[in-house]
């Protein structure tokens, strides 16, 4: 699980404000996968999908079946003589022994070649127990040994599972062996993941704040308004408690819910529910940092997941209090330094609730990064109360970052401009000495330059390091703040009215500020189409910002054509008047009957009154995203 700590580098962090629930498998390191991967043999390449054609490798196993404490041969190699660089291997129960894809690992590897091989253990074995072996070096194998021990308990029918990598981009990452018997027969199936029919399972808000606690979003959303939720209620059996959850998610792939300390990610238990084509399942996982480990789901029971109507719909029984064994493996020393860190989590306290979202790699259950920024509840939850909180999608930072940079290109800049082209007559009158169009000119335009500067500041206090999936905006950002910069930098400069470089001052004066704007404007709609905005969000931003674009040039066509009629009427007039008469009317240069203050100064305050209107609109949506 691998959730945001991308907005840095790649857009994930929620260091702000989640935890985001990232997921995270493993790069290609040439001494070996990490053991984490054990469960799923995936290596993330750059996103990279496995291969679709049939592999060119295969596992072959020395016997057709087993018993209890028995040892097997098991050989990894390539049909064609095709070399493989890396590989990842364990024994899982059969499907025809488990009935369904389990997350458990059995028996152990216990002689291997130390030269090519290391041999690791994966949840929920001991540190004694090598239950899985990956590795030692990238160089070319065609043919790896291995020595296996059967649980000494009969476990049924099993199958070894393998990962192949033969290069950066080629791998296949379920290569499967014949089935192997139990020569001692079959066991007792657990309890399947299953997708029932449509209708038997449905996530439902009635009894919230009542009979169950619930965790909603968008803000005040109800029943099937609700894109993503999760509803808790204690089930109290034989003297014992439990909560049996439901989680909804508008999502392809998956839906994760995690249980934090804090708003951030790091040290939090997280459960996801998959629904893809044929697959099914829930995964247990914990968060040691900022990615996902997958857990085996011990804990789990009654464990339900349908896709319906385009979503993800899931419910499962989780005891109050839950406990992990997390293995932190010190690959920068020996790799046998391993140690075993037990986390709780007993929901009786509070925590922060946590949503994540996105995608799984094809053909498989292993999660994409999320791109959409999680979801987390704005206050520590008691999940044996019947509290109702609604999650928070957005965090306080970028809240701030997107308000007042609209503040300052839409509102700010907007007034300024109309200003300096349509007031200078009406608000000519003198304040501290400076005109008072000037003076708003001016203000204005200084104080949009030093809010694009703090939200730049904020986002790269809050973020420590560049964003990748926002690099056109941010780039978009920083030209709009030079170009504010240069536009003050002219102003402080600008020739006298008399000189002769006036014109062309005027000329890139105007320039420069259509030239900000337009940056502005193109900064402000690439953030709020970002990826890792809610996509309901993206449309509702952009429509506000466009709308708001479009009304600021409509004023300034209304206030043009009204300038345009002005001097029409001032020309018929002065072709009755005398000459000098019009002289007298100072800069006017119009009579009582073709004066359009009035008018102006309605726009004017029409003007301001909407863009302002504009932006406590812009401000609701982001606030209570």
């Amino acid at each position: 699980m691998e959730l945001l700590s991308d907005i840095r580098m790649d857009l994930t962090t929620r260091t702000l404000l989640l935890a985001l629930l990232t997921f995270r498998s493993f790069d290609c390191w040439p001494d070996g996968a990490p053991f984490k991967t054990c469960i799923n043999r995936f290596p993330k390449h750059h996103g990279q999908n496995q291969q679709q054609t049939p592999s060119p490798y295969v596992i072959r196993i020395n016997q057709t079946s087993y018993r209890p404490s028995q040892v097997l041969q098991v050989t990894l190699t390539s049909v064609n003589r095709t070399a493989f660089r890396g590989f990842q291997i364990g024994a899982r129960l059969s499907t025809s022994s488990s009935g369904e894809d389990n997350d458990v690992i059995v028996g152990e590897w216990i002689s291997h070649d130390e030269r090519t091989t290391r041999l690791q253990y994966w949840y929920p074995q001991k540190s004694g127990t090598k239950n899985c072996a990956t590795h030692l070096n990238n160089n070319d194998k065609e043919e790896i040994v291995l020595n296996w021990k059967a649980p000494s308990e009969n476990v049924g029918n099993i199958i070894f599972r393998s990962g192949f990598v033969m290069d950066f981009d080629t791998f296949w990452s379920d290569v499967q062996s014949d089935e192997i018997v139990s020569e001692l027969g079959s066991v007792s199936k657990p309890p399947v993941t299953f997708r029932p029919p449509s209708g038997e399972i449905r996530f439902s808000t009635s009894g919230c704040g009542r009979s169950k606690g619930c965790f909603l979003y968008p803000h005040n959303c109800i029943g099937d308004s609700c894109q993503f939720g999760v509803t808790y209620e204690a089930l109290r059996r034989n003297g014992s408690v439990s909560l049996r959850f439901e989680l909804i998610g508008r999502a392809d792939g998956y839906v994760s819910f995690a249980v934090s300390e804090d708003e951030h990610m790091g040290e939090d238990e997280t459960i996801t529910c998959i629904s893809t084509g044929s697959r099914n399942l829930i995964q247990h996982g914990y968060n040691p940092e900022r990615h996902n480990d997958q857990h085996h789901s011990v804990d789990l029971s009654d464990k339900i997941v349908a896709k319906i109507d385009g979503r993800i719909v899931c419910s499962f029984v989780r005891p109050v209090s839950a406990s992990l064994t997390y293995v932190q493996e010190n690959r920068n020393k020996n790799y046998a330094d391993v140690t075993d860190l037990l986390r709780t989590f007993d929901l009786a306290n509070h925590f922060y609730i946590q949503m994540a979202w996105g995608e799984v790699y094809k053909d498989s259950s292993v999660l994409k990064k999320h791109v959409e920024i999680p979801l987390v509840s704005p206050r520590k939850v008691n999940m044996l109360n019947n509290d109702v909180v609604f999650g928070v999608g957005l965090p306080a930072y970028l809240k701030a970052h997107a308000i007042l940079a609209y503040f300052a290109w839409i509102f700010l800049t907007g007034c300024a401009m109309i200003l300096a082209r349509h007031y200078r007559q009406i608000l000519s009158m003198k304040f501290l000495g400076i005109a008072l169009w000037f003076q708003l000119h001016r203000g204005s335009m200084f104080a949009a330059a030093v809010i694009t500067a703090v939200v730049i500041i904020i986002m790269f206090a809050s973020l420590g390091e560049w964003s990748v999936i926002a690099t056109n905006h941010a780039i978009l950002g920083l030209a709009t703040l030079a170009a504010s910069i240069v536009q003050i930098i002219f102003g402080v400069l600008r020739p006298g009215l008399d000189s002769g470089r006036r014109p062309l001052f005027n000329y890139f004066h105007r320039f420069l500020a259509v030239t900000s704007q337009t940056l502005a404007v193109a900064t402000l709609i690439l953030g709020a189409r970002l990826e890792l905005v809610p996509v309901d969000l993206r449309y509702s931003l952009t429509v506000i910002i466009v709308v708001s674009v479009a009304s600021l040039l409509l004023f300034e066509i209304l206030l043009e054509f009204v300038r345009l009629y002005v001097i029409i009427r001032t020309a018929a007039y002065a072709t009755r008047v005398d000459d000098s008469q019009l002289q007298m009317e100072g800069d006017k240069k119009t009579s009582p009957s073709v004066s359009m203050d009035p008018l102006k100064s309605f726009v004017l305050a029409v003007f301001a009154l909407t863009a302002f209107a504009s932006f406590i609109v812009f401000s609701a949506y982001v606030g209570i995203a």
